[in-house]
């Protein structure tokens, strides 16, 4: 499972170090996509695959299908890490997500997603009131 949060940077290269910790949760086959908020997701193979046929059995025609579809699949990217653990962000996703230099990588259990971190800071003050409405939907 995909959990933790980690601090790192983009390079001049657009690549970010993906912690071992996740490194070893991912897998060697992974997919890099874009976010359902401010952010990159990377999803393994198999969590990619459980997403795209979930995708795949909602009608074709429905205007649901259609824009999920573009907005998901149009804008995603197989990846793939170098000897240095490094992962490249692909242009369109640094930009969806304004990756500038300073990031947030988090594992959320299927996923991982990687956030400018002053974004994300500023999403966990905005979610703090939703939190405290969500864990009452525990039963812990």
């Amino acid at each position: 499972m995909l959990i933790g949060g980690f601090e790192g940077v983009v390079d001049a290269k657009s690549r970010v170090v993906l912690p071992s910790k996740l490194r070893s949760d991912l897998g060697e086959k992974f997919h890099l996509m874009i976010g359902f908020d401010s952010y990159v997701a990377i999803y393994p193979e198999e969590n990619f695959s459980e997403m795209l046929k979930q995708l795949m059995s909602m009608k074709k025609s429905s205007d649901e299908y259609l824009a999920l579809s573009r907005y998901l699949l149009g804008n995603s990217y197989d990846g793939e890490l170098d000897s240095a653990g490094r992962v490249l962000i692909p242009g369109v996703l640094r930009k969806f997500a304004k990756l500038e230099k300073d990031v947030h990588i988090m594992g959320v259990g299927d996923h991982i997603e990687i956030w400018d971190s002053q974004t994300y800071q500023n999403n966990q003050i905005l979610s703090a009131e939703l939190v405290q409405e969500a864990r009452k939907l525990m039963e812990y």
